[in-house]
């Protein structure tokens, strides 16, 4: 009921019921936006509630929730929640996280921004914070076909990918980073590369590994 929304259900089951509620209800409201239930629960539940509040709050991108809880609440977050907010794009979060909490991040915030292409994540995270990111970033961006963080990722970083970065393009079928990588980069592919590609029946990339 918290997680929906459904205010007069949990006013009901208060009144009716003693059960109460778990931990995840705050969570729950707070990761969806039903600010009215969060609200309520801090209102007539005096414990119990946990850091994943604000972490999945973070994660949804749900900015007024984050900056209420950490008005209200006293149980902050961890560095779930702007490695999180980072992996799903949502840089007003991680803005306002890194203005506000100090939990801060890890090495997973950069790496999974590169992972589902948010450039602009990247660079503000490469700018503004000192975790870094592992060869994963590079790895995985190619692996999806963001060849525009590919190349950020060298041009701006140091950590480079391993030979699962092409195997992982050729696996995909992304051949403009297949090409890519083996202009400007030295680590190579493995066996892998092809044979994935041709599982998948990628041709125009097994027919470019074979050259």
């Amino acid at each position: 009921a918290a997680g929906n929304g459904h205010l007069s259900v949990l006013e009901w089951l208060h009144a009716a019921r003693t059960e109460g509620c778990t931990t995840n209800a705050m969570g729950l409201a707070a990761m969806n936006g039903h600010l009215p239930v969060v609200e309520w629960l801090h209102a007539n539940y005096s414990g119990g509630f946990k850091t994943h509040a604000m972490d999945w709050a973070a994660e949804n991108g749900q900015l007024s929730m984050v900056e209420w809880l950490h008005a209200n609440r006293s149980e902050g977050c961890t560095k779930v929640a702007m490695d999180s907010a980072a992996r799903c794009g949502h840089l007003a979060v991680v803005k306002w996280l890194h203005a506000n909490r100090s939990e801060g991040c890890t090495k997973v915030a950069m790496d999974k921004a590169a992972q589902r292409g948010h450039l602009s994540m990247v660079e503000w995270l490469h700018a503004n914070r000192s975790e870094g990111c592992t060869t994963e970033a590079m790895d995985m961006a190619a692996e999806k076909g963001h060849l525009a963080v590919v190349e950020w990722l060298h041009n701006n970083r140091t950590e480079g990918c391993t030979s699962e970065a092409l195997d992982g393009a050729a696996s995909k079928g992304h051949l403009s980073v297949v090409k890519w990588l083996h202009a400007n980069r030295s680590e190579g592919c493995t066996s892998q590369a092809m044979d994935l590609a041709a599982e998948v029946g990628h041709f125009h990339v097994l027919e470019w590994l074979h050259a």
